[in-house]
């Protein structure tokens, strides 16, 4: 039975607090670091970029050419993983290193609790500059980052990049010392509404029920069954969203030309990822991420290139999104805060973790465990996903005793959530325009 717990809310001595950590990260930092000057970093974040229809990941269309040359410069990670199906909880968890469990930001304009420290925070108290360029404004990105600008999107289109010419603009002005940059898109999130020489090149064609361009309201009525549709119909929703896909591909291949024209192409640590998936009917839905914990919306892609990181490799092994800050910060040769629950993933790529690391997400109160290929529910279920990677069989009635054992694990995991929630809670505020309301819904975001 899934447990529920409320949030614990204990204050510190802030200015304490806050002369503590900064000592204790100059500290670290002169025991990291190295002789060499500090990467830049980059983190781009493709919301609701499925792992598996990236091209390097195996996918079979040549919907990411751009992001295929970083990852053969780099290494990716084919078995990443979100620990929450939907943006808010997940960007949090990504840049505080915390289960949702921990952090308590589960709705967009929530408020991570100030006392708990963030990646970006950690590199600016470092001496780097730090921005957040996205298309979710307001008070979302603001901790930690000097600088933050809502990055519009093009005409008629409701989302999605123009350019990347602020960007660059910014990284320019911006060498002075390291940087670390977070870019966050919508692109690939509904609504789907590419230009047509994108629909052309994956959708050609088309003439169904479905409109040209899809948006919030069509993918309600599918999944309502108010339209009555044919194969060749589900697939344009893929065409649509693979078209959308390779035409963010191409807008970063233009920030990543700049980074190289610039000259720090060498000097900078480059990590793209997603926050979470998409339903593709995989369990009877479509666009419809928030609502469940199957791996069309948990298994997300993850590229990391520049110093330190080995080029051409790929990793099987399972990772997470919260392993992601910790790594950055061991590879600019700084230390962690102590409250980051991640963990550095170079022993992973070095092969020196000879235990898979285990997989936790959340959706508030249901939560999944994945351990050595099996994946459980907190509600009962268990799924093998090395014969059934679409998880479509419960086998839990046919191997009670590996449901027992995941279940035992699950709650381990729960009670150390419970233990973390004393020194660590989220704000309660939200803090949301008109304007962004009225964005988020259009994204499906609110009801």
């Amino acid at each position: 039975m899934p447990i529920l717990f409320r949030h614990l809310r204990i204050r510190k001595a802030g200015a304490v607090f806050a002369v503590l950590g900064s000592l204790l990260l100059a500290l670290s930092a002169v025991g990291c670091g190295t002789d060499s000057t500090p990467p830049n970093v980059i983190m781009i974040s493709l919301d609701t970029l499925r792992a598996d229809h990236v091209g390097a990941a195996g996918y079979y269309r040549d919907t990411t050419p751009n992001l295929d040359r970083l990852a053969t410069e780099g290494t990716l990670f084919l078995n990443n993983y979100s620990q929450a199906p939907n943006t808010a909880p997940s960007h949090t968890s990504i840049l505080a290193s915390l289960y949702p469990s921990i952090h308590g930001v589960y709705k967009h304009g929530q408020l991570l609790d100030p006392k708990v420290q963030t990646l970006p925070e950690v590199f600016q108290e470092a001496g780097y500059h730090t921005a957040a360029f996205t298309q979710l404004n307001g008070e979302t990105y603001k901790q930690g980052f000097d600088h933050n600008h809502f990055l519009e999107s093009p005409p008629n289109a409701g989302k999605g990049l123009e350019s990347t010419e602020v960007i660059q603009e910014w990284i320019s002005k911006s060498l002075d010392r390291p940087f670390f940059l977070f870019v966050h898109s919508y692109d690939v999130h509904l609504p789907y509404s590419p230009p047509k020489r994108f629909i052309d090149r994956f959708g050609p064609g088309y003439d169904g029920p479905l409109p040209v361009w899809i948006q919030r309201q069509d993918i309600n009525r599918i999944n309502h069954g108010q339209l009555e549709l044919a194969a060749r119909d589900y697939q344009y929703i893929v065409d649509l969203y693979d078209a959308e896909l390779f035409r963010a591909d191409e807008i970063l291949g233009t920030l990543f030309d700049h980074v190289r024209q610039t000259g720090i192409w060498d000097d900078t640590l480059i990590v793209v990822l997603s926050d979470h998936g998409e339903e593709f009917g995989e369990h009877g839905l479509y666009g419809r991420h928030t609502y469940s914990l199957y791996n069309e919306l948990l298994r997300t892609p993850l590229i990391l290139r520049g110093p330190g990181v080995p080029g051409g490799k790929q990793v099987t092994q399972p990772t997470r999104n919260i392993d992601i800050g910790p790594t950055l910060l061991r590879l600019a040769g700084l230390k962690p805060p102590e409250s980051f629950m991640g963990d550095d993933l170079r022993p992973v790529w070095k092969g020196r973790e000879r235990v898979p690391r285990e997989v936790v997400a959340e959706r508030r109160v249901d939560r999944i465990l994945i351990r050595n290929n099996y994946k459980y529910f907190s509600d009962g279920r268990l799924f093998d996903l090395s014969l059934d990677p679409t998880e479509q069989t419960d086998i839990a009635a046919n191997h009670p005793e590996i449901a027992l054992d995941m279940q035992e694990g699950l709650d381990g995991w729960i009670r150390r959530f419970v233990e973390r929630q004393k020194d660590v809670a989220s704000s309660d505020d939200i803090l949301l325009t008109r304007e962004e309301e009225q964005r988020l819904r259009a994204l499906g975001y609110l009801d």
